[in-house]
């Protein structure tokens, strides 16, 4: 689990960062067991059920790579008429955004899978500059 008081603050500018590139509603980190390390919401989620159910469908995404011999998992997506939730594999953590706004979805995907690697390299300790915006082209 993540207790470092520094390394919280790097996640928690991430997820801040990465609302300021996209549209989504809900934004968390959690790790791979579905126990919450961050979140942030601009409406009413639930943070426990969120999480709990990313790592069921993260699980069940690495399996269906692995058994399909895809390579590793970068992402997982869940998209339903009115919405759509992404998962982004972060090392040992899944980086989660989720949206009402379909049409903002392929950059979504970008930003958050740009993010989770940043978010993996500051979790691991392997990160040494100062996070700041990143170029999402």
């Amino acid at each position: 689990m993540v207790e470092d008081p520094e390394i919280k603050k790097k996640i928690f500018q991430i997820l801040r960062e990465i609302g300021e590139f996209t549209d989504l509603e809900a934004l968390a980190v959690v790790n791979r067991e579905g126990m919450k390390i961050a979140f942030f919401a601009k409406k009413g989620a639930d943070p426990d059920l969120l999480s709990a159910i990313s790592a069921a469908i993260l699980a069940t995404g690495e399996k269906a790579v692995s058994i399909n011999e895809h390579g590793g998992l970068l992402e997982v997506l869940v998209r339903g008429e009115t919405g759509f939730t992404i998962l982004s594999n972060a090392g040992d953590y899944i980086l989660i955004g989720s949206s009402l706004e379909i049409n903002s979805m392929g950059l979504a995907i970008r930003v958050l899978r740009k993010y989770a690697h940043k978010l993996d390299d500051i979790i691991s300790g392997d990160y040494v500059e100062d996070i700041g915006p990143i170029n999402v082209d």
